[in-house]
């Protein structure tokens, strides 16, 4: 019987690690994406029609085409984070889960519960690291 290999099939927040790289996606996406939005319905509103001296009449045309625009506006903005953070949960899955692991591995090997190298699946961040502890661990 084939010994089953600890691997996620679906990715999680792991650690803290994971959870401090999703959280600075998360706010250099939300904090740029919000101030644009903020922005485009102060010039929609403020400068052309303030500017402008636009009638009363005109403004209340105006207004639901203005609202309609900061709509699109946010579901764009909710669209691209959704987007943006899958792609950061990915990203972060296979730099945390190796890190953890490899760590893991390490403190194994200190302890003497396991000798040999060192694997990680196919795609992850870290094989490189991985593969230059285990020249040192071929030393």
């Amino acid at each position: 019987m084939k010994r089953k290999e600890k691997c996620r099939r679906r990715p999680v927040i792991a650690n803290r690690f994971q959870r401090k790289i999703l959280n600075l996606v998360f706010f250099s996406t939300v904090v740029p994406m919000s101030i644009g939005v903020i922005c485009l319905y102060y010039l929609i509103f403020s400068v052309v029609a303030g500017e402008m001296g636009i009638p009363e009449s005109i403004g209340y045309t105006l207004i639901p085409a203005a609202q309609k625009a900061a709509g699109i506006a946010i579901l764009g903005f909710l669209f691209s984070v959704f987007i943006l953070w899958v792609w950061a949960l990915k990203v972060s899955h296979r730099l945390a889960g190796p890190l953890e692991r490899l760590c893991q591995e390490l403190d194994d090997r200190i302890c003497g519960k396991k000798k040999g190298y060192i694997y990680f699946r196919k795609g992850d961040y870290l094989a490189i690291l991985a593969g230059r502890i285990n020249g040192l661990l071929g030393k």
